[in-house]
């Protein structure tokens, strides 16, 4: 039988629409259920908060943003079960074999799939990411300093509020006002502060650091102090009294974590870590965990294709099991990397790409025994 020179590549397009479909489905489902587990985080801000419907949108793009590189593997592997599943269900492939297409040429355009996969999640996974997940958190801040009074509970005692213990009557969160306001000031020992007031509003501003100065403006009180040194005591009345509080997220704690580093960023701090290397090692897991992700297309492509010939009998219930336990053990090996990069037993290097390795060894084998 004659066939035709333009054949395989029809049937590169071919294999390629069976896998887009389950591909950007799966991309789209998966990204949905990384939102769903926020969908609490996200009413809050919406309701308690009061934010507008934009913004809220805003940050909801940012968490998609951040899921993406961990929902390309996942849909990838899908689409390669589901779409050779259904070639080999439909005796498709047994056609193809028999006009003299091998399973190795089949596998071609899902090589090259998973190459472009591989080059957009180790983009976002270097760059985007880690602007977004920067992104994400300056405006849960933003959000967090303009609702100040949503985390302050009317009729109790509120501690750790900027190091202060505060009590009101009223909360109104929306506006961020108080009424009966008592505040117990203890951030200067020696001179501790009593501030009681009828009414409390508090404002905000960011500064060019990254940080937020909040200011709680009090009226119709009076400030109690007293000096345990001089056994003294003092009563100020007052109109208005203004209290400036400041918050500096540039002196470190979750603005230096390694996931919001970008590429540079990560290279300049492993080099400036030599000196500590605990800390050098976890920069060093962070870099190789990101490069390990984004190559997981690549170490899926056998394994997917060499199980999606071999259907299970419900095969998309089937898929989906083989999919759950891939991934349980793809991210355990990775885990279980970073603990051995850590420890300092293996290199980063070779500690996180485990997980590839071993689904790499997988997948030839489970190919090998699907081309027999």
């Amino acid at each position: 039988m004659r066939i035709h020179r333009n054949f395989p590549r029809l049937i590169d397009w071919y294999i390629l629409t069976e896998i887009a479909s389950p591909f950007f489905g799966g991309l789209a489902f998966f990204t949905f259920v990384f939102l769903m587990f926020q969908l609490l985080r996200l009413a809050e801000f919406f309701i308690v908060h009061g934010i507008p419907l934009f913004q809220l949108l805003q940050i909801s793009g940012l968490l998609c943003m951040t899921f993406v590189p961990f929902a390309l593997p996942i849909s990838y592997l899908i689409a390669l079960l589901l779409g050779f599943g259904r070639l080999s269900s439909d005796s498709e492939l047994i056609a193809l074999k028999s006009s003299g297409i091998s399973l190795p040429r089949l596998t071609a355009m899902p090589a090259l799939l998973a190459l472009v996969i591989a080059g957009v999640s180790l983009m976002l996974n270097l760059e985007l990411v880690p602007l977004s997940e920067r992104a994400l958190k300056e405006k849960l801040v933003a959000v967090g300093n303009s609702r100040l009074v949503s985390s302050i509970h009317e009729g109790t005692f509120n501690q750790g509020f900027f190091d202060l213990l505060i009590y009101a009557d009223r909360v109104d969160s929306r506006n961020n006002r108080m009424e009966g306001v008592f505040i117990y000031d203890e951030r200067e020992p020696k001179n501790p502060l009593t501030v009681v007031a009828r009414h409390g509003q508090w404002t905000t501003r960011s500064e060019r650091n990254g940080g937020t100065t909040a200011t709680l403006l009090l009226r119709e009180g009076n400030i109690h102090r007293s000096d345990s040194s001089q056994g003294s005591y003092q009563k100020i009345d007052f109109g208005e009294y203004r209290l400036h509080l400041k918050t500096d997220p540039g002196s470190g704690g979750m603005w230096s974590k390694p996931k919001m580093l970008t590429f540079e960023q990560l290279r300049k701090a492993i080099r400036d870590a030599r000196s500590n290397i605990g800390a050098q090692r976890i920069l060093e897991g962070e870099f190789w965990r990101r490069i390990a992700v984004a190559l997981a297309p690549l170490a899926f492509l056998f394994l997917g294709v060499g199980t999606g010939v071999q259907p299970p009998r419900s095969a998309k219930s089937g898929f989906g099991l083989v999919a759950f336990a891939v991934l349980t053990l793809y991210y355990t090996l990775i885990g279980a990397g970073m603990q051995l990069n850590e420890s300092g037993t293996l290199p980063a290097v070779l500690s996180l790409q485990l997980g590839n390795l071993v689904m790499l060894g997988w997948g030839f084998w489970n190919f090998r025994r699907s081309i027999r």
